[in-house]
């Protein structure tokens, strides 16, 4: 797969839109396939790049779009799992190697195991970036950095003075089964067991999601 991508993005509404205008700002080649003429016509507009008009599970648009000579195909419709897997699999027929790339509306992402290469889940992204914010507004000290399973998240944790583990080596503190100190965010540094756990300074943090709170506790207090 070359650098610089095409990529096939059908659904040009708010996520589709906003997936193109960022994959074009990292100067990949971007197609919208959308089927609302009004929304065609403001896609035209605001954004410098192919938009093609039509219903993005027949072949013909599909054809039209270039898929013999792109990299990725993504289906981001608001019209549920079962309509963008679909699509992606009219995709697949017309070519075969493309990657797929579905939008699900809930989060059993193992149920599409095997239909595609990769599903998102719009809705949780935004309730995890939600999260973030409100604990921001709070002083809170703690980030999601990523949300791994539906079991597992990475946390960015900021030490607090109070802290339990404040100016404490990483080898005398009793994390609880299923976390674990994975790098020192502001040092860059990997953990050994002579780390010292500084306060003010933030650290990465892989923690099952029923633990966090009492992991959150050890370093904020």
């Amino acid at each position: 797969m070359s650098t610089d991508l095409r990529v096939v993005i059908v659904g040009g509404q708010h996520v589709g839109y906003n997936a193109a205008r960022n994959l074009s700002k990292r100067g990949h080649d971007v197609v919208i396939i959308e089927k609302d003429p009004d929304r065609v016509a403001f896609l035209s507009e605001q954004y410098d790049a192919t938009v093609i008009e039509g219903d993005g599970g027949r072949r013909s648009i599909l054809e039209q779009a270039g898929l013999e000579r792109s990299d990725v195909f993504a289906a981001l419709t608001g019209y549920g799992a079962m309509t963008n897997i679909g699509i992606c699999t009219m995709a697949r027929k017309v070519q075969q190697d493309i990657g797929t790339v579905a939008r699900i509306d809930h989060g059993e992402k193992d149920e599409y195991a095997g239909l595609v290469d990769q599903v998102v889940y719009p809705e949780e992204l935004a309730a995890h970036a939600a999260t973030n914010e409100i604990i921001h507004v709070a002083g809170g000290g703690v980030q999601a950095v990523e949300h791994v399973t539906d079991d597992l998240t990475l946390l960015e944790i900021t030490v607090a003075e109070d802290a339990p583990v404040a100016n404490r080596e990483l080898q005398s503190v009793a994390f609880p089964r299923g976390a674990i100190v994975v790098a020192g965010r502001d040092s860059n540094q990997l953990p050994g067991p002579e780390m010292v756990l500084e306060p003010g300074l933030r650290y990465l943090v892989a923690v099952r999601t029923d633990i966090s709170d009492e992991v959150v506790r050890l370093l904020r207090g």
